[in-house]
């Protein structure tokens, strides 16, 4: 056997196990099961009802630490999805956007391992600079 079909052979066999290693990675990462989930979306608008497109919607929890941060999109919609455990319930974080900073409580049922858990916020804000 030469180099070129050692390496032929080797590519053959490697490129596949490779393949389904990064997909495994991948879909290991992407979601968690209903009752470790939670899911937190909604819309930021101006006060003049338009959406506030493009503007950082930041989850923190007391002492500042980031939760999770997104962009709103052109509708000024916005969803994050955050790992959460049974004892997380009632817990209360911060929700930061443009200055205005509101506080939520995670409320779910324990109990219930199957429904998804989540909560819609919706917030009207100021523009940047108007505060």
């Amino acid at each position: 056997m030469n180099i070129p079909e050692i390496s032929r052979r080797v590519s053959s066999a490697v490129l596949p196990a490779l393949a389904l290693l990064l997909l495994c990675v991948q879909s290991a990462g992407a979601t968690h099961l209903p009752d470790h989930r939670f899911k937190v979306w909604g819309e930021i608008r101006y006060e003049d009802n338009t959406p506030a497109a493009d503007v950082t919607v930041e989850l923190l929890i007391k002492d500042g630490a980031p939760l999770g941060t997104v962009q709103t999109d052109d509708k000024g919609r916005y969803k994050i999805l955050l790992h959460v455990h049974d004892d997380d319930v009632y817990k209360v974080f911060d929700m930061r956007v443009n200055n205005v900073t509101r506080k939520v409580r995670l409320l779910f049922n324990p109990a219930d391992k199957k429904t998804e858990r989540g909560q819609q916020i919706d917030l009207i804000v100021k523009r940047q600079g108007d505060y």
